[in-house]
């Protein structure tokens, strides 16, 4: 299966972050490209998985997402910044999902609102322990990109769309209220 390329140009590390802790079990590719190989819902189930689809021969991230009216699963790439995904695809750019797990049904807890302007950041958390300070924050607005990852409340890696510059990421930046 091919890959979408990763757009490099759109990734950025805040200035001093440590590389990944051990316990989030990221992989850093290339000092930029981060690579998630796990990640768990509020009830603790692993989300990562081969068996619904793979990237590069990487296993996805499966999820389930709902509009009100319609839903399905959907498996993201592992790789923060790569906007491929597969499976439910159909909602329109601009709708607000709810995002949950596909094994509990449970939806992704709150962190804040989106710099997008139009929804929420979501969490999933990096460890089995579900700390709080290291996630993955994704928007809840289907086709929103901006994505954050977390680990140790540090910013470890965010995508940025076009629109937004990189100076909106600060080393302060913590993604809950």
């Amino acid at each position: 299966m091919a890959r979408v390329k990763i757009r490099r140009d759109r990734l950025f590390r805040s200035q001093g972050a440590q590389p990944p802790s051990e316990d989030v079990r990221i992989k850093e590719i290339d000092d930029v490209v981060i690579q998630v190989t796990q990640v768990f819902c509020p009830n603790g189930h692993n989300l990562v998985t081969e068996s619904k689809g793979l990237f590069d021969g990487q296993p996805g991230i499966w999820l389930k997402v709902s509009d009100g009216t319609r839903s399905g699963e959907v498996v993201l790439s592992p790789f923060h910044g790569d906007h491929a995904r597969l499976g439910f695809t159909d909602f329109k750019d601009g709708t607000r999902v709810r995002i949950s797990c596909p094994i509990c049904d449970v939806p992704l807890p709150r962190l804040s609102r989106c710099s997008c302007g139009q929804g929420d950041m979501v969490a999933l958390y990096l460890t089995p322990s579900l700390e709080e300070g290291q996630v993955v924050a994704l928007c809840d607005v289907w086709g929103c990109h901006r994505s954050k990852v977390f680990d140790q409340a540090q910013l470890l890696s965010a995508y940025l769309e076009d629109d937004e510059p990189p100076a909106l990421i600060g080393e302060s930046e913590v993604p809950y209220h």
